[in-house]
């Protein structure tokens, strides 16, 4: 694109093309990078400069026939940028961004030689294209667009620069720009012609730092569309939680899932992205389905530190999940569907506990049969601290990984959305119901009578009311303590509290 195009320059960089009639008109020689000073105007004594081939004049005393030609050749755009910068003075111009105007007025010219109806593109979307970032911020700070509007304008695909950018991925720095200083006019909620938006874009690169940036921009309606792939927002940022999909930007685009799920755990912003997925909800985001990722398929391929991790992390995401109002957060809702996948979700965590357990009594039977040698053997072993506090080590895991579980059965026994009625107990675990009939037993006992309180009757009959949960908490005019009990202890649910 530019001055990089094929039909400009070949291979080794040498202009093949004759000089084109606008540069033969305004004799805008090439600058040598060693020297940018301008030359003198042609009223006065010009000296000799071996930087400039010819002598320059300017454009504003060309004769009547020079204009006449410039205005049958090029469009209104560059004529329009032409004008503002024939009124520069020293002091404004831009060396990199006349040499790239340049470029552009020749390619533009050249092309209109070679074909018959070419159409040039903006030059706001060309720069973007070639990332000429610096002579896109210089369209703007010097007003050269013809109007404020054209930075909506768009290309082939549909998408203006703010698309173009969340798309490409960033830069970050450019999108903050154009949000901080055109916002007025910049059209954020605008879709391409497969129905994204620059949110949807930003949340299928899993790129947390824009996403943060754009949603504050981003209208409700906007957060629940959906797109040609059938997703929103907050479907793509969810399946990026549960390594769904190959992540972006291609440095971490794996094709394993264990390096992916290495990656994702391994992030040093993991809590701040199971967070904005509790934010992208506050805001009225959507889903369309809950993804259910079969983790039976995933295990065998982790380490045992990674099938640790994997667990607690999807423990951790399903939580926050199910502490949400699930009638307004999901898509044609059906509550004897949901229900249903509640209790698949439930079945999996079952076969990763008991995969993980059995990899642990494995190890613990493998220290057992080294102490047993040992002492056989009257060694002196001084690894014996050491292999009694691994022994520790991995009895508090297993414990704290059956806690987490109970804690995400909860979540989904007291979510009213859920129906925990037609739960059949026996299918959902499977073999191992005859070691759980009796703790699951004992755990809905216990929740039962806690429900029972004056305090949980009342969470049960306003959750129910709330159209957007948490979000219309915030606006009860209750004390903040009771807001975070009707939450139900939501860890990413955050008051706002004005001073």
């Amino acid at each position: 694109m530019g001055c990089n195009n094929g039909k400009q320059n070949d291979e080794k960089g040498n202009n093949n093309n004759k000089q084109s009639t606008i540069k033969r008109v305004l004799r805008f020689p090439k600058r040598r990078t060693t020297n940018t000073n301008r030359p003198l105007s042609y009223t006065e004594a010009t000296p000799p400069n071996d930087n400039y081939d010819i002598p320059i004049r300017p454009v504003s005393m060309f004769g009547n026939l020079e204009i006449n030609l410039i205005y049958s050749k090029i469009n209104k755009e560059f004529l329009h940028i032409l004008d503002r910068l024939i009124r520069y003075e020293k002091s404004d111009e831009n060396d990199e961004f006349l040499e790239w105007f340049l470029d552009e007025l020749e390619y533009f010219m050249s092309s209109c030689d070679t074909e018959q109806n070419y159409e040039h593109r903006s030059l706001l979307i060309r720069s973007i294209e070639q990332e000429r970032y610096e002579c896109l911020k210089y369209l703007f700070d010097h007003q050269l667009l013809q109007s404020k509007l054209d930075i909506n304008l768009i290309n082939d695909q549909g998408r203006h620069c703010l698309l173009m950018l969340a798309h490409r991925n960033g830069p970050i720095d450019i999108i903050e720009y154009l949000l901080t200083r055109h916002l007025p006019c910049l059209d954020t909620n605008k879709l391409d012609l497969n129905t994204f938006n620059s949110l949807h874009h930003a949340c299928r690169n899993f790129n947390l730092s824009i996403s943060e940036l754009l949603l504050p921009y981003t209208n409700r309606k906007s957060l629940q569309i959906e797109n040609s792939e059938l997703h929103t927002p907050l479907d793509y940022w969810i399946e990026c939680l549960c390594s769904l999909k190959k992540l972006k930007p291609t440095h971490i685009q794996y094709y394993s899932d264990s390096l992916r799920l290495d990656y994702l755990l391994n992030d040093t912003d993991y809590h701040s992205n199971v967070f904005f997925f509790q934010t992208l909800i506050n805001h009225g985001g959507q889903l369309t389905k809950i993804p259910l990722r079969y983790i039976r398929s995933i295990l065998p391929q982790l380490t045992f530190e990674q099938k640790l991790a994997y667990v607690d992390h999807h423990v951790n995401l399903c939580c926050t999940l199910y502490k949400n109002r699930l009638s307004s957060l999901i898509h044609n809702y059906d509550n004897f569907k949901i229900s249903i996948q509640a209790g698949e979700i439930l079945t999996e965590f079952i076969y990763a506990l008991g995969t993980v357990q059995l990899e642990v009594q494995n190890r613990l039977a493998a220290h057992v049969y080294s102490n047993v040698y040992e002492t056989n053997n009257s060694y002196k072993c001084e690894e014996n601290p050491v292999k009694s506090k691994e022994h520790e080590v991995l009895q508090t895991t297993m414990r704290l990984l059956y806690f987490k579980f109970f804690r995400l059965f909860q979540c989904i026994y007291n979510n009213p959305d859920v129906n925990v009625k037609n739960f059949h107990f026996e299918h959902i675990f499977r073999r191992v119901w005859v070691y759980w009939k009796e703790p699951v037993r004992a755990f809905i006992a216990q929740c039962k009578e806690k429900n029972l309180s004056l305090k949980s009757i009342c969470r049960i009959v306003i959750f129910k009311r709330l159209c957007h949960y948490p979000a219309d908490i915030q606006y009860l005019p209750i004390n903040p303590f009771l807001k975070q009990f009707l939450t139900f202890d939501n860890q990413f649910f955050v008051l706002q509290r004005k001073y």
